[in-house]
């Protein structure tokens, strides 16, 4: 049931929010349910049928939309988060996990948004937080990779941080798993974090989940631009685990002739006897 405003000035602020006035004050803190109920609000009212019918059969039914494209989330976004600016960066990570817990795809996009838009404020134990919410509510590659890319890539330059998203490579849940891989996607073609990078396909590439796989190659194929012989070495000395199409992805950047070469001898390295 969503909570209600304490007083009539704050339900008029409410009001003035649906309406995309941006109204709250940091001496509320019970004021946070609000913020998630009034994102949701704002949703349900731009929302369409078509197109939550069209993400929805996209994504296999594995998520749930309200029916908005990329370009209403990020007004929606917009129009709320000043709401947030005085806050408290705890009260805002909050907020951000209220929503990552939401089923619908929106919201936990906006939930990366607010975490993105204050990540350099995180709180040096935001990862131990972050870990069971992650665990308990992501479980579709457009949230994973969003909070990869736009929240975990930021966190690499802190080493404590590099380090525990390096060990979520070692953890038996596939989201997490990938989410180690792709967090290094924007890094790796300038030649940062090799070895890291290398540490985690090592243990990726074990898992056979085809998510899995598609995050190993695609952070071996910006890889590539910045080690050619260290990707090309991975690729070749781990054919056993790797699937046909996280090869394809990992080879997408080489020359064709090197690209072809590759191909054939995981064809040959994986033929199957008989």
């Amino acid at each position: 049931m969503p909570i209600m405003p304490r007083n009539r000035v704050a339900f008029r602020g409410l009001e003035r929010l649906l309406q995309g006035i941006p109204v709250i004050t940091s001496r509320d803190r019970s004021r946070m349910p609000m913020f998630v109920n009034a994102v949701r609000q704002k949703l349900r009212q731009l929302a369409r049928p078509s197109t939550k019918e069209s993400y929805e059969r996209y994504f296999k039914h594995v998520i749930k939309f309200h029916g908005l494209k990329s370009p209403a989330v990020k007004q929606v976004a917009r129009d709320v988060l000043p709401l947030l600016q005085d806050e408290p960066i705890l009260t805002v990570v909050g907020a951000a996990f209220g929503l990552l817990a939401s089923e619908y795809s929106e919201e936990k996009q906006i939930a990366i948004i607010v975490l993105n838009r204050n990540v350099r404020a995180l709180p040096d134990d935001f990862l131990w937080r972050l870990e069971p919410v992650f665990d308990r509510n992501v479980f579709d590659w457009a949230t994973c990779d969003g909070i990869a890319g736009r929240v975990l890539r930021f966190l690499l330059t802190r080493e404590a941080d590099l380090r525990r998203i390096v060990e979520w490579s070692l953890v038996d849940h596939l989201w997490r798993q990938r989410a180690s891989a792709v967090a290094f996607v924007n890094e790796a073609r300038h030649c940062r974090y090799n070895d890291a990078i290398i540490a985690v396909c090592g243990r990726v590439v074990r898992n056979p989940e085809r998510f899995a796989q598609l995050g190993v190659g695609w952070v071996l194929r910006e890889l590539f631009l910045a080690d050619r012989a260290r990707a090309i070495k991975f690729v070749r000395s781990h054919h056993q685990y790797m699937s046909r199409e996280g090869l394809r992805y990992a080879t997408e950047k080489m020359p064709a002739a090197l690209k072809q070469r590759v191909l054939a001898e995981h064809a040959c390295a994986t033929r199957q006897p008989g």
